[in-house]
């Protein structure tokens, strides 16, 4: 396999910093391949590393590459980036700025996009007139017949749409949606681009988007509901069916598209049976290995339940364990896997451009005390204020009071507890002359250990070895915005006053799981161990550098805390080490809270009234 080959494979699967890396080294012997350098800031781009991207564009002169549209584009699109990520003292500028650059390519091409581009930058700028003008131009570029490949034709008609959204006609505007939907109508992820975009512009200028809401993606759901018995096995057979119905209507009347929850006996299978029924993605969320929870939240309800779970698992569409725990199935780690649940519900929404609601089967009580299940599960995602669906439940049987599952019992000294975690490194510290180490530890290590310790809160855990730090933190918002100040200090150090390699760059690594905390024989004080401690480090080695890589746990926690100002974005299934399935990661970033990027983010969970 040739170069360009390995690395566009890394880039498709989502391995940005081995792509990112082969990139570097074939540089080296090819140091003007454009391709090469492309694609080298593409990744950064695509990762998050915003800053480092701009770096390398204007190291490897791409803004010199006149004639070829793909490098102006990617400049245009890193200007575009940083202006959406902006406080709204900069955005006009950094909006013009992009504009210009976007215009420069029109006027170069004649394409649509980036005509439409250009247009809208420079009307969130203010420069309505020429906006204006520029819609109209993309107008008439858009009148050529459609391409015959789908998806081009639907970024021409999307372009039509936008330009008249821009003009303030919003009945072409719809027209044009519609007939870019009907030429590629199960690109999902094209049509969310195009509706955050819309919404953006329609927020921006106190638009209506009331014509946008029907032309949604089919949205994700949450499901969760009581536990009962076997229909066969005490009666219920008409109650069952009675379920299946509403949640068959249910998934119709809300257009959902796809489901994540359990699989436990009664209304978890009944969801799980629907999605099937109804070809639709089900990711089932497990606190524990399969077994286990069979054990616990299956076989004791009813034989039948077991073979129809099975037949749920061999369908599903993902099955995620998110503890490797061979005995128990506990509070801690149910809620866990709830919480992950929910928040992935909640990424695909923004992914979609969509809201995700929560379906459930309930008996319609409020019982704050409750602290797991059906109840939990309510009051959670009701405090985010999304969208909430309820099938009423009868019981058979009065209600019994609900039983407490055990908190995970300490082994051996090591106390059960569960932990948001960031394992950072300075990628090249290898490269330091021996020289220049010590400058290398006062001004870089000391600066980022002198962060550390100014956190609040403080890190319940924190080690370094090396050009290494690991930070343990009791929630994922807090290890976010560490990650991020982290960051943002690494990045004001100024390498060259100390003499010190360009190419050093901070990579940092968050995860979130169950840990055993005990005394360390090395160290002598309570540390964090297990699996889920290795996760995280092994995240750190396929990181970017200059960017924040997260696994998909701590992203979906992270999503359901919505706190402002950061942001996730998925990267790809990524090879973290050759014993673990691929993981999905994400970039996390700090944008400017109240900014574009900020706002158009929050578009997905935005409030609905709950649905009787």
């Amino acid at each position: 396999m040739g170069q360009r080959e390995s690395i566009a494979k890394r880039f498709k699967r989502g391995d940005l910093a081995r792509a990112y890396d082969l990139c570097v080294e074939a540089l080296r012997s090819n140091p003007d391949d454009l391709w090469l350098r492309h694609r080298a800031v593409l990744c950064l781009i695509r990762s998050g590393a915003l800053e480092r991207a701009q770096a390398d564009y204007e190291r490897f002169r791409l803004a010199e590459a006149r004639h070829d549209e793909d490098c102006l584009a990617l400049g245009a699109r890193l200007l575009k980036a940083v202006a959406l990520e902006s406080d709204a003292a900069l955005f006009p500028d950094r909006a013009r700025e992009a504009g210009d650059k976007y215009l420069e390519i029109f006027e170069q091409t004649g394409g649509h996009y980036p005509g439409i581009n250009a247009a809208t930058m420079y009307r969130l700028s203010g420069d309505t007139p020429r906006s204006l003008l520029l819609a109209r131009k993309v107008l008439e570029a858009c009148q050529s017949p459609l391409p015959h490949d789908p998806e081009e034709a639907y970024y021409q008609c999307a372009s039509e749409a936008e330009a008249y959204l821009l003009l303030g006609e919003l009945g072409a505007a719809n027209l044009a949606l519609r007939r870019a939907i009907s030429q590629d109508r199960d690109n999902f992820i094209a049509h969310a681009t195009t509706l955050r975009q819309l919404r953006l512009v329609s927020r921006s200028l106190n638009l209506p988007e009331a014509w946008l809401t029907g032309l949604e993606p089919p949205r994700p759901a949450h499901y969760a509901g009581h536990i009962f018995r076997a229909a066969d096995e005490g009666g219920g057979l008409v109650r069952e069916r009675t379920l299946r119905q509403a949640i068959a209507g249910t998934l119709e009347a809300q257009n959902i598209g796809s489901l994540y929850g359990a699989l436990a006996a009664g209304s978890d299978i009944l969801f799980a049976e629907a999605a099937m029924r109804a070809r639709k993605p089900l990711t089932l969320v497990l606190p524990v290995p399969v077994p286990v929870f069979m054990e616990a939240s299956v076989k004791p309800f009813g034989q039948s339940w077991v073979r129809r779970c099975e037949a749920c698992l061999e369908h599903a569409t993902d099955i995620v364990e998110v503890t490797t725990d061979r005995q128990l199935m506990s509070q801690l780690s149910l809620n866990h896997a709830s919480s992950i649940a929910m928040g992935l519900s909640r990424i695909r929404a923004e992914v979609l451009g969509t809201r995700p609601v929560q379906v459930l089967i309930s008996d319609g009580q409020d019982k704050p005390d409750t602290p797991y299940g059906t109840y939990r599960d309510a009051r959670v995602w009701r405090e985010t204020g999304a969208a909430q669906c309820l099938i009423p439940f009868q019981r058979a049987e009065a209600s019994a009071p609900v039983s407490r599952l055990p908190m995970p019992e300490a082994r051996a000294g090591f106390d059960p507890a569960l932990r948001a975690m960031l394992f950072l490194d300075v990628r090249g510290s290898s490269t330091v002359p021996d020289d220049r180490i010590p400058d290398f530890v006062r001004h870089v290590l000391g600066c980022l250990a002198e962060v550390c310790e100014g956190l609040d809160p403080a890190p319940l855990y924190s080690d370094s070895w090396g050009d290494g730090f690991f930070l343990t933190f009791a929630d994922v918002a807090d290890a976010a915005r560490a990650a991020t100040i982290l960051q943002q200090a690494f990045a004001r150090i100024d390498l060259d006053q100390y003499n010190l390699p360009n190419t050093l760059g901070l990579r940092i690594a968050g995860h979130c799981g169950p840990v055993h905390e005990g005394q360390d024989p090395i160290q002598h004080r309570k540390a964090p161990f297990g699996a889920q401690v290795a996760i995280a480090s092994r995240i750190e080695a396929v990181t970017v550098p200059g960017s924040i890589f997260v696994s998909e746990t701590f992203a979906a926690r992270l999503a359901m805390s919505a706190q402002p100002g950061l942001r996730c974005e998925y990267v790809g299934l990524t090879e973290i080490d050759a014993y673990l399935p691929d993981m999905p990661l994400y970039a996390l970033r700090a944008v400017a809270p109240g900014s574009l990027e900020d706002r158009r983010n929050q578009m997905s969970a935005r409030a609905e009234h709950p649905v009787q």
